[in-house]
């Protein structure tokens, strides 16, 4: 969690302790192979242990070196003038070769050390506050009446929260509704594009899609510069990339592409696989909401708003980034070396199997369950979350992460205070795509008003929107 400074307001009161909850009877999840594969623990366990601490492996034409030592897996992730980073290959130029991923060594470093003091937790003490008064309202234009597509409203709300509270600005509805739908194309774009550089004239699947999505978010990029409202002492983070960028457009726009793919793409994922997580599990949910109810009050007024009041929100969190998040990184190396015994070539493509490794039962009990009580203070063993590396490793750890470890909580924390989700059609399989982030494709929910409690004014009115919204398969 974020070490924000304590902005004068009393701690909330505690919410009442309730038992484990129990999940019900919900859809499953269908992986695909390859999403099966950097998932399955075995990948750390029984089966490639055996085969040593680093395997070869094919994906379709794709040749990988995975590490399966917790120890490589760091040393490949932090080692960055041997491995270099997915985002500076010349096959991802057009995208990732945009502003803080295309960058390397020094200018890599300067153009963090610019945008930090803005992004860095003695600057987030309002955030929470922020996140909760937009949360609020981007989510009266959720329809309450009918199921809706929690992947594409998630994405919206995800959108909406990166340009409002964070870089300053603000995007028409319209707009952040094209950045939710066009989002999948954009991530399963970068996958397939990088996947497949070795072999050019392989056609990668949906071109069209991906190139219409990348020009959709140049544009919105324009639109945030251009809305920009700068915080009275010029320290928010556009502020600062102006000021250091010498007059040049172009290099703050890059920067502010950068920023919002990054930050849309991740918080999506995190927002829409806690709804489904919420649906299977109503425990849960009335235990999130028993907590944002001490925090943010029953009328939603509270003047500050901490990510450190709402432990419950936050550990939710770190088990949905557990189970659901980025099942590995990617490097390649530079030159030949040798890892773990074995001679890598140049240019080869490097696997950081995370996914294997929040899964492995060695470290964690019951791995492949939901439970987000394992990351309560009183747990035990207790455990970092860190170990799951949340934000990445070594020279690529994100920048925004003490701005995520805010937002997140505070916006799930928010959602759940004002709406109350259910499957709406609970045995139906959620399919899950193959993406920068993965996400649940075909996760039809209902958002429903929160109903009143008795002798207590403040419940949120229902409010129906146009048409459920679909995005991309």
């Amino acid at each position: 969690m974020s070490d924000a400074k304590d902005s004068g307001t009393p701690p909330a009161p505690a919410p009442p302790a309730l038992p484990a909850p129990a999940a019900v009877e919900g859809p499953g999840i269908a992986y695909s192979r390859s999403l099966r594969f950097w998932l399955d623990p075995a990948n750390l366990a029984e089966k490639l242990r055996q085969a040593g601490p680093v395997v070869r492996t094919r994906t379709g034409p794709a040749v990988a070196f995975q590490m399966n030592d917790p120890a490589l897996i760091r040393k490949v992730g932090s080692t960055e003038d041997v491995f270099q980073f997915w985002g500076t290959d010349p096959c991802l130029k057009e995208v990732g070769g945009r502003g803080l991923p295309g960058a390397e060594g020094r200018v890599h470093r300067e153009r963090r050390a610019v945008m930090r003091p803005a992004l860095a937790a003695p600057r987030l003490t309002e955030l929470g506050t922020s996140v909760r008064a937009r949360t609020r309202r981007l989510l009266a234009e959720i329809p309450s009446d009918r199921p809706v597509d929690m992947r594409f409203e998630m994405g919206r709300l995800a959108s909406g929260l990166i340009v409002e509270s964070v870089l300053n600005s603000t995007l028409s509805s319209e707009t952040l509704s094209a950045l939710a739908r066009s989002r999948s194309a954009l991530s399963a774009g970068m996958i397939w594009k990088y996947t497949l550089s070795p072999w050019p004239w392989l056609p990668a699947p949906r071109q069209r899609a991906f190139r219409r999505a990348a020009a959709l978010l140049d544009r919105a990029t324009r639109e945030v510069y251009e809305n920009h409202r700068p915080d009275p002492d010029g320290g928010d983070v556009v502020s600062l990339l102006k000021r250091a960028s010498g007059g040049d457009r172009d290099k703050v726009l890059h920067d502010l592409y950068a920023l919002l793919l990054a930050g849309i793409e991740t918080t999506t994922g995190t927002l829409a696989w806690s709804c489904y997580e919420l649906g299977r599990h109503p425990g849960h949910q009335e235990a999130l909401r028993a907590e944002a109810d001490a925090v943010l009050g029953a009328d939603g007024s509270a003047d500050a708003v901490r990510a450190e009041l709402l432990p419950r929100a936050g550990g939710f969190i770190t088990e949905i980034t557990r189970v659901h998040g980025i099942p590995f990184l990617v490097r390649r190396t530079r030159h030949a070396t040798c890892l773990g015994g074995q001679t890598v070539p140049a240019r080869a493509v490097v696997t950081l199997p995370l996914g294997a490794l929040r899964r492995d039962p060695d470290r964690y009990a019951r791995p492949d369950e939901f439970d987000p009580l394992r990351w309560s203070p009183d747990a035990q063993p207790p455990l970092s979350p860190a170990a799951v590396f949340a934000y990445g490793l070594g020279p690529r750890y994100c920048p925004g992460a003490a701005v995520a470890d805010i937002l997140v909580p505070v916006a799930l924390a928010s959602l759940v205070h004002a709406r109350t989700l259910r499957m709406a059609r609970p045995g139906r399989k959620v399919r899950v795509s193959l993406e920068l982030t993965p996400t649940p494709k075909g996760l039809s929910m209902v958002a429903a008003p929160r109903e009143p409690r008795p002798g207590r004014a403040g419940a949120v009115p229902s409010r129906t929107g146009p048409d459920e919204h679909t995005a991309p398969a």
